[in-house]
C-alpha cells in the first residue's frame, strides 16, 4: 500500500497546483480495482453511492468522486467492516482542519470550493493504522 501513498500524494500535490484530478489518474485505478477485488463488499458499493449522491448534491467534484472511488477499489482488503466509518472520520478530521485553516488564513469558511484530494491520505493513513 506503500505505491498508492506516494500515488495519493502525487496526485494531492497535482490538486493543489491545477485544482483538478484528471480522468487519467483514476480510471486505470478504479478498473484495476475493480479487476482484482469484483464483486467487493457491501461497504464498497455503499460508500460508493454516498460519493456518487455527493457530487449529485453538488457537495464534491466529479475528480474528487472519482479518485475516492479509485482508492476504495484499490484497497487491498476492500471489505473493511469500517470502510464506510473512516471515510467519514476522514472528512470530518479534514473538514475541522480546513475550517482551523480558513479562520487562520481570514478566508470565507463557506461558499469555497478547494483542492480536496488532500483528504485521501489521512484516510488511508487511518486504513493502515486499524490493520
Amino acid at each position: 500500500m506503500t505505491w498508492l501513498l506516494f500515488y495519493l500524494l502525487a496526485v494531492s500535490l497535482y490538486d493543489l497546483r491545477t485544482r483538478r484530478i484528471p480522468n487519467w489518474s483514476t480510471y486505470p485505478l478504479i478498473l484495476a480495482g475493480m479487476i482484482a477485488h469484483f464483486p467487493g463488499h457491501m461497504d464498497l458499493w455503499l460508500a460508493c453511492f454516498l460519493l456518487l449522491s455527493a457530487w449529485a448534491n453538488g457537495w464534491m467534484g466529479a475528480g474528487d468522486v472519482k479518485l475516492w472511488m479509485a482508492v476504495l477499489w484499490a484497497l487491498p482488503d476492500s471489505n473493511i467492516p469500517s470502510l464506510i466509518l473512516l471515510v467519514f472520520l476522514s472528512f470530518l478530521v479534514t473538514s475541522i482542519l480546513q475550517f482551523i485553516w480558513r479562520l487562520f488564513q481570514k478566508q470565507s469558511l463557506t461558499g469555497m470550493k478547494s483542492p480536496a484530494a488532500w483528504r485521501t491520505i489521512p484516510f488511508l493513513l487511518m486504513v493502515w493504522h486499524v490493520h
